[in-house]
């Protein structure tokens, strides 16, 4: 079986640099190119010094990327949306690790993130990358979307008990979930940098969480209700 040819564009952030190391340990994946403005013409390891002596490619440019067979998506939320359209001809698969498609409805989208959605048209299409709840169509999805990391601990924890029927809709429901300072991204801000964060444990949007939609919207159609939005 021929290996993958996978590129990524967007490699030098936290969860660029986690999906460089997955797929360059994967048997099946070929990492042909990483793409990163800021970077572009160093070595992906010296962004990355855990990946020295695991990888010679070096960081290229938007307009260098060529032809593969998945191309993932690392940008931040926004940003996603509004360039996904130069790269859909490079790859017949694209995986967004963003927040842009996740949530089917545009409104929805813009109630939780406040801003409109520049790309709402792909929404329909795209595939909510949880195999637990969408294994039949994620094989032949042409735009996969990365789940947030409260909402999968979340889903994968409460679907079974929505399936069984056992939870009663009409009481609150309660998550809390605990994540350390590398989830709020590579760029340090006064309430993630890490020298600052470490050994504390302090609340984040108790009320209002943006993965919220995504427990919405998944679990509702686990229990067959309707989707949100």
């Amino acid at each position: 079986m021929s290996r993958l040819r996978v590129a990524i564009v967007g490699g030098s952030g936290y969860t660029g640099g986690e999906l460089l190391r997955l797929l360059l340990f994967h048997p099946q994946v070929e990492l042909t190119q990483v793409v990163s403005s800021s970077h572009a013409g160093h070595y992906v390891y010296s962004v990355h010094p855990n990946l020295r002596k695991l990888s010679s490619l070096r960081f290229c440019r938007p307009d260098d990327l060529t032809s593969c067979d998945v191309l993932f998506l690392c940008l931040p939320h926004g940003v996603s949306a509004r360039e996904i359209g130069r790269y859909r001809g490079s790859a017949p698969r694209i995986i967004d690790l963003s927040a842009d498609f996740r949530l089917r409805s545009a409104s929805l989208y813009e109630q939780w993130y406040n801003e409109p959605h520049c790309a709402s048209h792909l929404l329909v299409e795209a595939v909510y990358g949880l195999p637990e709840l969408h294994r039949a169509e994620l094989p032949s999805a042409t735009l996969v979307s990365g789940t947030g990391c409260m909402a999968t601990a979340a889903i994968l924890g409460l679907a079974p008990l929505y399936r069984a029927g056992l939870v009663n809709s009409a009481l609150p429901l309660v998550v809390e979930a605990k994540v350390g300072s590398s989830a709020a991204g590579v760029t340090p801000g006064s309430g993630s940098h890490h020298p600052d964060r470490s050994g504390a444990v302090r609340s984040f949007q108790p009320t209002g969480h943006r993965h919220t939609a995504e427990l919405m919207q998944e679990l509702g159609r686990v229990a067959g209700e309707d989707e949100p939005g």
